[in-house]
């Protein structure tokens, strides 16, 4: 529907990178095996449905995304829960702060631009050069704008380079080119990205637990940047060489400015995202103490999971949804594409709700210690939010595509706002039950917002 008209406008030679066009041959090979096998099992009608999407890429880049995503995802977690196991709660609690603390800085240098880059890439390709170039130095300008806030403020903080560190790695995860990867058709080829930096992670962390030195803070803070800037440096350069893309020398301060005004309600809806995340860790260190935020963030790695296959659906799902709010997509168009599209994400949803909400404490007495116990009784609600938020996925973009900002911010801000009131209220007597509910419920809202202000624009 848009791929062809996108990557017309580029040249992105995939065989300059040999290690990831080996890995993404493989995957192809793979596909035509897939697609092969379909048609020799499926009855013909059936296969002919659906053949149309062989050509766009679509079941290459799930696959892709499943494969190397997942994989990734599964190296990240069997770490983190090692870190937390081998840190102990306190400790793993502290490295949770540090990277919440980050997450702010974070938001702050995206700008909004992870919600709304794909969606200008596909809709206004002749501004594509303009907005790549201008989006990354936006991200250069922010990031030195949030370290010099941070280090103003100095004193409030253990500005330890282990600190710096971890506080930083987050920062620059937000300078990624994924809008770019998502908006040519290349997810596949980018996730390839994400599953070196999780391999470079867990070798060098299980390399540290295993040998005679101590694991500190500073040691993961040092392999979490180190790999994260590798991976931005490779793809900066694919992505600037490849599309001619001078930005040092071709962004100008007054484009950059209108940028900056372009995105300022999505933005400004997107710093409030804290309250979703960073600032419940922050008010449950504030409150309660380190153990409680290790034992909350040991729930979310696993709650991850779940949300980690809508993200990877999401971002096939979002180009396509970016095409359908083009002023040529007509109203009928547009209804069957996102009835479809939220029947998948609960389809994907399930089997991940299923043994989080019935299988909690299983989960729990595997896979933790027994200072996490209180996680058994965390999981369930943690597994209704994800149900909603699949909800809240496909609407979060159908509004963005529609140009719907100021209704988005409007629902946002809302959430937002009521999950700071929710977080003072009840972390203080709940605790860790307390955060869950803070996050989960506000948001749960928000996402159910999302779906009814849609339907108004889908009749």
């Amino acid at each position: 529907m848009f791929t062809d008209d996108c990557i017309s406008m580029i040249n992105v030679n995939l065989k300059s990178n040999k290690l990831l066009f080996v890995l993404d041959n493989v995957l192809a090979r793979f596909v035509l095996i897939l697609w092969s096998l379909l048609e020799c099992v499926l009855p013909t009608k059936m296969y002919q449905k659906i053949a149309r999407f062989k050509e766009n890429e679509v079941l290459h880049n799930v696959l892709g995304l499943a494969l190397f995503n997942a994989l990734g995802g599964i190296l990240l977690l069997v770490t983190q829960i090692k870190l937390a196991n081998y840190m102990g709660a306190s400790t793993y609690g502290v490295y949770s702060y540090c990277i919440a603390v980050g997450e702010v800085g974070a938001m702050f240098v995206r700008y909004g631009r992870n919600k709304t880059m794909t969606r200008d890439l596909i809709q206004h390709p002749e501004r594509q050069r303009f907005l790549i170039a201008n989006t990354f130095m936006l991200g250069i300008c922010n990031l030195v704008i949030y370290l010099g806030i941070i280090f103003l403020f100095h004193k409030h903080l253990d500005l330890s380079w282990g600190f710096v560190l971890l506080l930083m790695a987050p920062c620059l995860i937000s300078l990624d080119f994924q809008p770019v990867y998502e908006a040519f058709n290349l997810m596949s080829w980018h996730s390839i990205y994400y599953l070196i930096q999780k391999i470079l992670f867990l070798i060098s962390v299980w390399l540290l637990i295993i040998s005679p030195f101590s694991l500190s803070l500073f040691h993961v803070g040092a392999i979490l940047f180190s790999s994260w800037l590798l991976i931005l440096v490779l793809q900066y350069r694919e992505v600037c060489t490849r599309l001619s893309i001078h930005v040092f020398k071709s962004f100008k301060w007054q484009d950059l400015g209108i940028l900056y005004k372009e995105n300022f309600l999505i933005a400004f809806s997107c710093f409030f995202g804290i309250a979703f995340g960073p600032l419940i860790r922050l008010i449950l260190k504030n409150y309660v103490d380190s153990t409680a935020v290790g034992i909350y963030s040991a729930g979310l790695q696993v709650f991850l999971i779940g949300q980690f296959m809508l993200n990877q659906v999401g971002r096939v799902g979002n180009p396509m949804m970016a095409a359908v709010g083009k002023q040529g997509c007509s109203q009928k168009q547009r209804k069957i594409f996102v009835r479809r599209y939220l029947l998948i994400m609960i389809c994907c949803t399930i089997p991940f709700f299923i043994p989080l909400f019935f299988f909690s404490d299983v989960i729990t007495k595997l896979f933790f210690t027994e200072e996490y116990s209180e996680l058994s009784s965390l999981l369930p609600i943690l597994a209704c939010y994800l149900l909603i938020l699949s909800v809240g996925v496909v609407y979060t973009q159908f509004l963005i595509s529609m140009r719907k900002d100021k209704l988005y911010f409007i629902i946002y801000i809302l959430g937002a706002i009521m999950t700071c009131v929710c977080a003072f209220v009840l972390i203080p007597p709940l605790g860790v039950l307390g955060a869950v509910l803070a996050l989960c419920v506000p948001h749960g809202v928000s996402c159910l917002g999302y779906y009814c202000f849609s339907q108004n624009l889908l009749r």
